[in-house]
């Protein structure tokens, strides 16, 4: 029997699901590419808000398989401003988490093409990811979705 996935618009009831998301990612991401990150943070009281904020103000889903939260993403318009150099409407996926057991599955295509489908509806000219370079499996993903090289950010640890 095939699993049914669900997507949908995370609520205010939700905190605690997109809290306990932004955890497993800051340390999946600590454990494995940057050890200055903190995973407690979603559950400070300023992570609380931010993440309360994305709720509100972005467009922040869910993806559920079978009745349970899998993952998430966070995503938000950003609008070009009245008499800037760029008249451009973009988007920005700001955090994608799955559960390890879910990944290779698709949802999180289907998560990418839900925001997608949202940008289209509110005329967004372009979307764009920030990825940790040597994070190949992300890389990898979000070619295979579509996205390009267009910068490239540099740093040096100090």
């Amino acid at each position: 029997m095939e699993s049914k996935i669900i997507i949908r618009r995370a609520a205010e009831s939700d905190i605690e699901i997109v809290q306990q998301f932004g955890y497993e990612l800051l340390d999946f991401e600590r454990k494995n590419w940057d050890n200055s990150l903190d995973p407690k943070w979603p559950f400070t009281e300023s992570g609380k808000q931010k993440y309360l904020e994305a709720i509100k103000d972005k467009y922040t889903i869910i993806a559920e398989m079978d009745g349970k939260a899998v993952g998430f993403l966070i995503g938000k318009i950003i609008k070009a401003p009245a008499g800037g150099a760029r008249h451009l409407s973009q988007a920005r996926v700001e955090n994608i988490y799955l559960n390890e057991g879910v990944r290779g599955s698709g949802i999180g295509a289907k998560l990418i093409e839900n925001f997608r489908d949202f940008c289209y509806s509110n005329d967004v000219n372009r979307l764009d990811v920030s990825v940790l370079a040597n994070n190949e499996a992300a890389v990898g993903f979000y070619k295979k979705m579509g996205f390009k090289p267009r910068s490239l950010n540099l740093s040096q640890e100090l």
